[in-house]
């Protein structure tokens, strides 16, 4: 009896271990890839909360995800790290980067990156809820250039939104034009709560890029995204902060 009860707790712990590594996918009818990580107890039993990490022009886009699953800890949410571009030039075509064949990047090079980022993301969202029983709507947070993917899904898809928690984010209207901006009348609702360390010498207060925050806020407003919000940390720098996002979003649902 006790021998069951021991090879039960392992295969627990086993499956459990399991759901949080790292799985390398691809979208369906889309060349975007991805890391995927599902939460402690996956099942199909249900649907997930979905958070979309937009890594920063670093392009560690493994290790981001990394941290990720670290500040997940227990918390329900399916984590989905899309190897995203328009995030810096640096690292274009290197596969030790990317995982993209030449003919990927032949095929981004000529649709541009707005575009294959746009019809990526929106793909693995639709892959997700049919694979592994993830919500349609999604949370999503970058840090620094990770954030032009994030203003383009605030600003083009609200609807597929419920949260948005940018990082010290930069905004340079990459992909996004303020004549085009969605009416979806979602945005009216969903949160976007900015962080941003004290000691942040860029994006914080009195930092030397402050302004793209400024900027976008003053454009998320004007076009009716009324619940958008900063978030200052005292004693942190320009970093990037999983727990306080991850946190965060789990407020949201609790």
């Amino acid at each position: 009896m006790n021998k069951i009860i021991i090879i039960f707790s392992v295969a627990i712990i086993f499956s459990q271990s399991c759901s949080a590594q790292l799985q390398l996918l691809k979208a369906s009818n889309h060349p975007m890839q991805y890391y995927l990580s599902l939460p402690e107890g996956w099942s199909k039993n249900k649907t997930w909360p979905v958070v979309i990490l937009l890594e920063a022009a670093d392009k560690e886009f493994k290790l981001n995800a990394e941290r990720f699953v670290a500040a997940r800890a227990t918390m329900p949410f399916i984590l989905v790290a899309p190897f995203n571009t328009n995030n810096g030039n640096d690292g274009r075509r290197d596969p030790k980067i990317f995982p993209y064949s030449t003919e990927t990047w032949d095929y981004m090079e000529k649709i541009g990156d707005c575009q294959f980022n746009d019809e990526g993301i929106g793909q693995i969202i639709k892959d997700v809820a049919q694979q592994f029983n993830g919500e349609e709507k999604i949370y999503v947070t970058g840090f620094e250039a990770g954030t032009h993917v994030l203003w383009s899904l605030v600003f083009n898809h609200p609807e597929l939104v419920k949260a948005a928690a940018p990082v010290a984010g930069n905004f340079r209207n990459r992909c996004v034009e303020s004549s085009k901006i969605a009416s979806d009348p979602s945005k009216k609702i969903f949160p976007i709560k900015s962080f941003v360390g004290a000691k942040d010498d860029f994006f914080g207060p009195g930092g030397k890029i402050r302004n793209q925050w400024t900027e976008v806020a003053t454009l998320a407003k004007a076009n009716g995204y009324l619940t958008i919000s900063e978030t200052v940390i005292p004693e942190k720098g320009h970093e990037p902060m999983p727990k306080e996002v991850m946190n965060y979003f789990y407020s949201l649902i609790k």
